[in-house]
């Protein structure tokens, strides 16, 4: 495809929204990680950047790339959001990096909207502070990406940072002021480089957002990684009916993993770099949160019940009880209901080395909440001890809980109202008729959340976790 202006583009926005945050641990796990974890307020990052991605387009027209895996939290917060953007979520059953989801979304757009549509492709875990910087950049760079440019949006470094990609940026491209011709891409520089980057000028930060047409970004592929292109479209062709869209596993699993920027972006004569300051953070870190946070006049973040003597320069979360940090500085410290993490404030990587070495022990902690999503609401471990467990249900109003079978259990109702298949109302206070011989349920008839304690008989002296 040559450089020839096309008619009116449709900006499609494209949320990736597979990555995991181990870093970010306890708060980001394999169930909940990163992108939908409560990290900086209520809203999670997939539901900020699917807000900023409005600006763009209506939510009718907003791609969801995530991880089949996560279904229920990824429907839960684009619906939370704006009801229609869970019309386009595709659902990996695997991941295979960027180039994969990126390949599958432009199919899906060449298929909705045709072969002048515009990805904006954006990760689900950054945060963007200044969208309206980003909003004018882009309107700057459309008739570029129209006319067949892959556009990538550079961020001036700030420091000297070892985890990010560089983009070498080279001459002004006259036809379109703003963008530049890009020299080379540096992928995660060791220090020294960074170093010297950061002093010589002329390198931002990759932000891994871009603004290319779908028809494009497909056949850059195919010029310089067939095998991700057609195994991606075989992929898309063979998806389930219905939303969300599901790519058939043994299809996607064909696809070899490669991230977009090895895969075209290093390789392609078509890029283009706008640079761009839109308050831009990876919040990839403690540290990262650290920065983007208020501080109080030691210089201390703190959420939750937090004590601090002769404390400096710390981030200090809790979630479930009282955490008390006294002549210490510059560490992170998280607490959660099963996890409290102690570190450095600036050791990412020991803490992924940590999650690491954690999940090679086959430590639950590392993948499973205490509270995770149920369709019906929430499931929480309250307690393992030698001979029983305890779990709490929290069901939302309207929604069905069904139990199998089982003449052990205990299941008291604490708070709210359900109703029983034979019609029979329960509240706070009453037990559960033991189920036997049927599958059992309740339904939440009230306004708010009903809430069930389950206590579960185990063999004597085990404590697993059911």
């Amino acid at each position: 495809m040559g450089e020839q202006a096309g008619h009116a583009p449709a900006i499609v926005p494209v949320l990736l929204a597979g990555g995991s945050g181990t870093r970010l641990w306890p708060v980001s796990r394999t169930v909940v990680p990163k992108h939908l974890a409560p990290l900086l307020g209520r809203r999670s990052l997939l539901q900020e950047t699917a807000r900023r991605l409005l600006a763009f387009a209506p939510a009718q027209r907003v791609i969801t790339v995530g991880a089949a895996a996560q279904e229920l939290l990824l429907q839960r917060q684009l619906a939370e959001t704006a009801a229609p953007l869970a019309d386009n979520l595709l659902l990996e059953p695997q991941p295979r990096n960027t180039a994969a989801a990126i390949a599958v979304a432009a199919c899906r757009a060449l298929e909705q909207w045709g072969p002048d549509s515009i990805l904006l492709v954006c990760p689900s875990d950054h945060l963007v502070s200044r969208p309206e910087q980003l909003e004018k950049a882009v309107a700057a760079s459309l008739d570029a990406a129209a006319r067949g440019r892959i556009v990538t949006f550079g961020i001036a470094p700030s420091r000297a940072e070892t985890g990010f990609g560089y983009i070498a940026v080279g001459r002004a491209i006259d036809a379109w002021p703003g963008l530049h011709e890009v020299r080379e891409f540096v992928e995660k520089p060791a220090r020294a480089r960074a170093e010297a980057m950061l002093e010589k000028g002329g390198y931002l930060w990759n932000a891994g957002i871009f603004l290319m047409q779908a028809e494009v970004v497909l056949r850059e592929l195919e010029c310089h990684e067939p095998a991700i292109a057609e195994a991606s479209r075989r992929a898309f062709a063979g998806r389930g009916a219905g939303s969300p869209l599901r790519l058939p596993a043994e299809a996607y699993a064909r696809i070899p993993a490669a991230p977009i920027d090895k895969a075209v972006m290093e390789r392609s004569a078509r890029i283009a770099v706008a640079p761009c300051d839109p308050g831009w953070s990876d919040v990839g870190s403690w540290n990262a949160l650290w920065e983007l946070a208020a501080r109080d006049a030691a210089g201390n973040v703190q959420g939750g019940d937090v004590a601090l003597e002769e404390v400096r320069d710390s981030f200090v979360r809790a979630e479930h009880r009282l955490v008390v940090l006294a002549g210490v500085r510059d560490l992170a410290v998280v607490e959660t209901a099963d996890a409290v993490l102690v570190a450095g404030r600036e050791a990412s990587d020991a803490i992924k080395e940590a999650v690491a070495r954690l999940a090679q022990e086959g430590r639950p902690e590392v993948a499973r909440p205490v509270t995770e999503p149920r369709p019906w609401g929430e499931e929480t471990r309250l307690a393992s001890r030698p001979g029983y467990h305890i779990r709490e249900f929290r069901i939302t109003p309207g929604a069905r809980l069904r139990f199998e079978p089982d003449p052990v259990l205990l299941r008291l109702v604490v708070a709210g109202e359900g109703v029983l298949p034979d019609k029979r109302r329960v509240g706070a206070g009453e037990l559960l008729p033991v189920a036997t011989g049927r599958q059992a349920e309740i339904r939440n008839c009230g306004a708010s959340p009903l809430v069930l304690l389950e206590v579960v008989p185990t063999v004597a002296g085990t404590d697993g976790v059911p």
